[in-house]
């Protein structure tokens, strides 16, 4: 399969796509990195062998400009996804028209198989739009030929913005906020691993499967930040906000550039987002992914030796 094989990876130089197109350039494959900011990445690649791979900007809202980017693509692999809503970038447009876009242009092309990157709590009549819209993509995946889909609990890594924004407000915060109390259960994965398991389905040809991908703990949200408190040593009052309060003060959020939280966010949180039984990777795959408390004292590891206690 490895032989002049070219994989498009379609959000490519995003968190997850960095570490999943070094792996496939380390492997030897080449790879067609396709983003809407492709070409302000270059950085971020090793590159082993001259041409082994390509930066393409391309918005994969406009079918014309992604099927011309597509062309010549034996696989593809689809990392797209918004985490705020916005009239320009809907969650409607780039998780489920944009996804019909990807699966028509892989059947026009006679793509060989598609890996499509969604995520846990993906129902088709959640509250929360993000979940509803990324339902809406995987059921325009499943029409097509070869495809496997993945769905991730929360993925960390050096460069998240989960377990560094809280890390950050922990050191300037003298409290932080549970939303809904913080009983919601997560199955934090690092994104090593993740990228590791999304080459593997594509090397094992997995398909027509949906897998949910977590760590090998299941954490309450609190339970995180504790974590996360414990390898600063800092100490910080928990402050509870019931669901209510939340989804108003999110609102108000909503209305800055760049919004700390949204509403849907808040929606999200009142589900669990664990690795369920019927899905669960491990029935398919055999990978055992980096302990999180492991992993996190790394991570963190340079925002100890930084200092800034609040005491």
């Amino acid at each position: 399969m490895r032989e002049h094989k070219l994989i498009s990876v379609i959000g490519g130089n995003g968190f997850l796509g960095k570490y999943i197109v070094n792996i496939l350039l380390d492997k030897g494959y080449y790879v067609k990195i396709i983003s809407r900011t492709a070409t302000l990445s270059k950085k971020n690649f090793t590159i082993y062998k001259p041409g082994q791979y390509k930066l393409v900007d391309c918005d994969i809202k406009n079918f014309s400009k992604l099927q011309s980017a597509l062309d010549g693509t034996d696989y593809v692999i689809n990392l797209v996804g918004l985490l705020i809503n916005k009239r320009n970038n809907s969650f409607e447009s780039v998780h489920k028209v944009a996804v019909e876009n990807i699966v028509s242009i892989c059947k026009k092309l006679d793509i060989k198989k598609l890996i499509h990157v969604s995520a846990i709590g993906s129902e088709k009549n959640s509250k929360s739009e993000y979940s509803r819209t990324k339902f809406l993509g995987e059921e325009a995946v499943k029409t097509f030929k070869n495809y496997c889909i993945l769905r991730p609990s929360i993925i960390y890594g050096d460069e998240d913005n989960f377990i560094n924004f809280f890390a950050k407000t922990s050191k300037i915060s003298p409290f932080l906020p549970l939303i809904g109390g913080g009983k919601n259960l997560f199955q934090p994965i690092w994104v090593q691993d993740v990228a590791n398991i999304i080459v593997n389905t594509l090397e094992k040809n997995i398909k027509g499967k949906i897998l949910e991908v977590g760590g090998e703990e299941v954490f309450t949200f609190k339970e995180i930040l504790e974590i996360i408190l414990n390898e600063l040593e800092l100490k910080r009052k928990f402050i509870t906000i019931p669901f209510g309060i939340s989804i108003k003060l999110a609102s108000f959020l909503e209305f800055f550039p760049a919004p700390i939280l949204t509403a849907d966010q808040v929606e999200m949180l009142k589900k669990d987002n664990i690795v369920s039984k019927k899905y669960n990777f491990r029935k398919t795959l055999e990978y055992l992914p980096m302990p999180f408390q492991k992993m996190i004292k790394k991570q963190l590891s340079f925002m100890k030796k930084n200092g800034g206690h609040l005491n």
